[in-house]
């Protein structure tokens, strides 16, 4: 009987004990003497807990959510890339973008589950060109007689010629300087897919008008793709009576394009034109006066 009692008394120590020990491994405490959450670390600005609704707090002691950084002392999360795709990273996740190319150095997505979806802080990248012609430069290349082709001062009637030499006034993307448009050639490489708004002008200096027909002024945007075939021509034609301008009268012209155009990246946007204003033959001159204020060309991604 004496035995039985003993047994007893050790079993009972012995669950006691189990239920002792398992109560400490429900608190772990690394640094701290008395967890009062089941977690605890010890660091030297303060404690990170998780707490028994698996609520993680940094710094934080009552976590109001699932990790709460709201301690007010270098409260900030550093959310890294990843090449993972949207459906891969799942609704939710977050990656950071470092990518000075597009000027606004960095951006936040999220995945909706099927896309990543940008945010960004400084409003969306946008591509801005803006440029004025002061020279007779331009630039024959299409012509029934090869020799023809080349660089000429002024435009050449009947002929296809880009208007070429602009003077740059402005090259961004989201307010960082780039090189995405050649003002020597007149051409502007779109440095990532996207529909561009596009508008030029050009103004003649006075000139006597074909008295026969076919009197016209086009001003013609012409897409390139990155091989360098034409994918696209658009173009605005602005014709005139037989006799406006008859010798000796003489009138001003000129003509203008605007356009909203799809570009992948690579393609090539670039202004020329096709006049037929004075004598067959004869090379008609840009109307600079003004700084160029009659001859503009303005890019602007949308």
């Amino acid at each position: 009987m004496m035995k039985l009692k003993n047994k007893i008394r050790l079993l009972k120590a012995g669950i006691v004990m189990l239920l002792f020990v398992t109560q400490l491994k429900a608190q772990i405490g690394i640094g701290v003497q008395d967890p009062i959450n089941p977690v605890e670390i010890k660091t030297d600005a303060g404690n990170v807990i998780i707490d028994k609704n698996g609520r993680i707090g940094v710094l934080v002691t009552n976590p109001k959510v699932a990790i709460d950084l709201r301690s007010g002392i270098n409260g900030s999360i550093a959310v890294g890339n990843t090449d993972k795709t949207a459906v891969q990273a799942g609704a939710g996740a977050l990656r950071y973008i470092a990518s000075p190319a597009i000027g606004v150095k960095g951006y936040l997505e999220f995945s909706d589950g099927t896309n990543w979806i940008s945010f960004f802080p400084k409003g969306k990248p946008r591509i801005v060109v803006m440029a004025s012609k002061t020279t007779q430069d331009t630039y024959v290349f299409e012509s029934t007689v090869p020799s023809e082709l080349g660089t000429k001062s002024g435009i050449v009637q009947r002929r296809s010629s880009y208007i070429t030499n602009w003077t740059e006034k402005l090259d961004s993307d989201s307010g960082v300087p780039t090189s995405n448009f050649n003002p020597s050639t007149g051409e502007f490489i779109a440095p990532r897919a996207g529909v561009y708004f596009a508008t030029f002008t050009f103004a003649l200096q006075s000139s006597q008008v074909n008295t026969g027909g076919n009197n016209q002024t086009e001003a013609i945007w012409e897409v390139r793709n990155s091989s360098g075939t034409i994918t696209q021509r658009v173009k605005t034609n602005n014709g005139y009576a037989s006799d406006t301008g008859a010798s000796p009268n003489a009138v001003p012209v000129g003509s203008a394009c605007t356009v909203s155009v799809y570009l992948n990246k690579g393609d090539k946007l670039r202004p020329f034109t096709w006049i037929t204003v004075a004598f067959d033959g004869t090379i008609s001159q840009f109307d600079t006066s003004g700084n160029g204020i009659y001859n503009a060309l303005t890019i602007v991604e949308q």
